[in-house]
């Protein structure tokens, strides 16, 4: 599977929220996320521009709490943010970690922020709020195959156009990088 994605910043979460609404999309979830990325000594994911995380979701909502894992390969583009992406539930995401730091690989700072996702038709919409950078939009579309990528970024430029926003103030770095740099920049 791939996920044709592009982020943007944006200063307004419940404008945005409102914006999707008035255009057909439906909220289907609310929650907070902390994701906790991976590297070790022997595969340098930043390196390879790949990821591996492990996902902890709360539906604020319900209560509901799960555990994802993700890998991220390499993006395809020079626009978007668009990579393979491979992702599996598991039952208990704290003995996952426990694997993964067993056979070598070490947590790094994690990423959290809440989540508001809506959907219409094959797009999705996820407006973010993300601790220590702010909000952010991204709209993704999955594709079965990489000849689909382009048409799928084609209806994102068309969405994003209709908003007043633009690809031209997509920003391709992710919220870890982003947390990242800010860590350094303080120092």
């Amino acid at each position: 599977m791939i996920e044709v994605e592009v982020k943007i910043k944006i200063e307004d979460i419940s404008s945005t929220i409102l914006k999707f609404e008035q255009r057909g999309f439906r909220q289907t979830e609310y929650v907070r996320e902390v994701d906790t990325y991976y590297t070790s000594g022997f595969y340098d994911f930043k390196a390879k521009d790949e990821a591996l995380r492990i996902r902890e979701r709360e539906d604020l909502l319900s209560g509901e709490k799960t555990s994802l894992v993700t890998y991220k390969g390499k993006k395809l583009d020079m626009v978007s943010m668009s990579r393979k992406e491979l992702e599996t539930g598991v039952e208990d995401g704290e003995v996952f970690a426990d694997i993964l730091e067993s056979i070598g690989f070490k947590p790094v700072d994690p990423v959290r922020k809440v989540r508001t996702a809506l959907v219409k038709e094959k797009v999705t919409a996820c407006i973010d709020e993300v601790e220590g950078l702010g909000g952010f939009l991204e709209l993704e579309i999955l594709v079965e195959e990489e000849e689909m990528r382009e048409a799928a970024l084609q209806k994102i430029s068309t969405l994003l156009q209709s908003m007043e926003l633009h690809m031209e103030n997509t920003i391709r770095t992710s919220y870890l990088s982003m947390l990242q740099d800010n860590k350094d920049t303080k120092k």
